[in-house]
């Protein structure tokens, strides 16, 4: 046996005995990839699917991606900058009458230098929540109560779901077509991707074979449940018809075949892609380390690493790739869980992969 399948075997075991630590002392539920070169260097799925049917996780298991889908979203806004159908710098009330901000671009939406408020907030403050709502009636919402913004485009990076929600109904106006189907024509089937989709089960339910379905810790009980059962998390039935900030789900192998494709040119050119993976200058000339849909490092052991992760309740999702050593981890699960504690699996996992010494969390 050469040295290098001999590590490859005892990270194999480490990351084996990591997840059973997982699966035992925190009810870890998920699937997880790890790539080395494009191959699977380590693959595993573990936990439930359906609490209700028993049915079992499988590596065909399809996730609900929360955050993660902001890179789809920004990757449908490149591709129609590519057809000369919208530039970074168009201002957004070009596209939405009576959008009551001024100078605030596409490219503010990209990379979080809005300044826009929080939807979320809003719908809990005015919302009725028997209704579901969508992406218009963000729109609807912020030209008819007119929150102040948080500051002025550009001067600072604030994580903005409100940006991502209206980049998709920006692509909607520019494609005319609808969002769901954007991705589909544009991303998805180009790359294979058969079970990916934007999917709203709430407000558009449909039948999806192998759906990983999200549970969350119930109040005052040491049982899960859906958060459609539990009064904290009513948002995720009022707010259910939102796309763009979330809403795509996919699998494992589908993830594969985005993370190949982003070493390549098929969706955009490769100049387009590097600026998707840059870091961005604010107004005081400070540096912002988010591009277009995706977290920026850097780290002398992994190199560049271009990320994102997703939070959603009863998913934690993340995606990074490790881009000059060609490495790749993508951790899905459907349980609840800390974000702290998901933050140090993390670490744990990427020191075993880098042969670093790691700490169970």
């Amino acid at each position: 046996m050469t040295q290098r399948a001999k590590a490859s075997d005892v990270r194999c075991r480490q990351l084996d005995e990591l997840f059973s630590s997982f699966a035992e002392q925190s009810n870890w539920s998920g699937n997880i990839l790890i790539l080395e070169e494009g191959n699977a260097f380590y693959q595993n799925s573990i936990g439930m699917a359906n609490l209700e049917t028993a049915e079992k996780l499988s590596l065909d298991s399809v996730f609900e991606l929360a955050s993660v889908s902001k890179a789809f979203t920004a990757m449908g806004i490149m591709i129609l900058q590519e057809q000369g159908k919208l530039d970074y710098t168009d201002k957004v009330d070009k596209f939405f009458p009576d959008f009551p901000y001024a100078n605030i671009t596409v490219e503010n939406l990209l990379v979080h230098t809005s300044g826009l408020p929080d939807y979320m907030e809003l719908f809990s403050q005015y919302w009725d929540k028997t209704k579901i709502s969508t992406n218009q009636d963000i729109i609807d919402q912020l030209i008819k109560h007119r929150p102040d913004v948080l500051f002025s485009p550009g001067e600072r990076y604030e994580y903005s779901n409100t940006g991502y929600a209206l980049l998709a109904s920006i692509i909607e106006r520019v494609a005319d077509t609808r969002f769901a189907d954007f991705l589909q024509q544009q991303i998805f089937q180009p790359l294979d991707m058969q079970h990916t989709r934007v999917y709203n089960r709430r407000h558009s339910p449909e039948l999806i074979q192998q759906y990983a379905y999200g549970y969350v810790s119930a109040e005052q009980s040491i049982a899960f449940v859906l958060p459609d059962e539990s009064s904290l998390h009513d948002f995720v039935i009022y707010l259910d018809g939102i796309q763009g900030d979330g809403a795509v789900s996919s699998t494992l192998d589908d993830l594969r075949k985005w993370d190949r494709a982003l070493y390549t040119e098929k969706l955009v050119k490769k100049e387009t892609l590097e600026r998707a993976f840059s870091a961005v200058q604010l107004v005081d000339n400070s540096m912002s380390d988010y591009g277009f849909g995706w977290r920026l490092r850097e780290d002398q052991v992994t190199g560049k690493v271009v990320h994102h992760g997703g939070s959603w309740p009863g998913y934690r999702s993340w995606l990074r790739r490790y881009v000059q050593k060609d490495k790749t981890i993508i951790y899905l699960t459907n349980v609840e869980q800390e974000r702290e504690w998901t933050e140090k699996a993390l670490e744990a996992i990427e020191n075993i992969v880098f042969e670093r010494p790691y700490i169970i969390p």
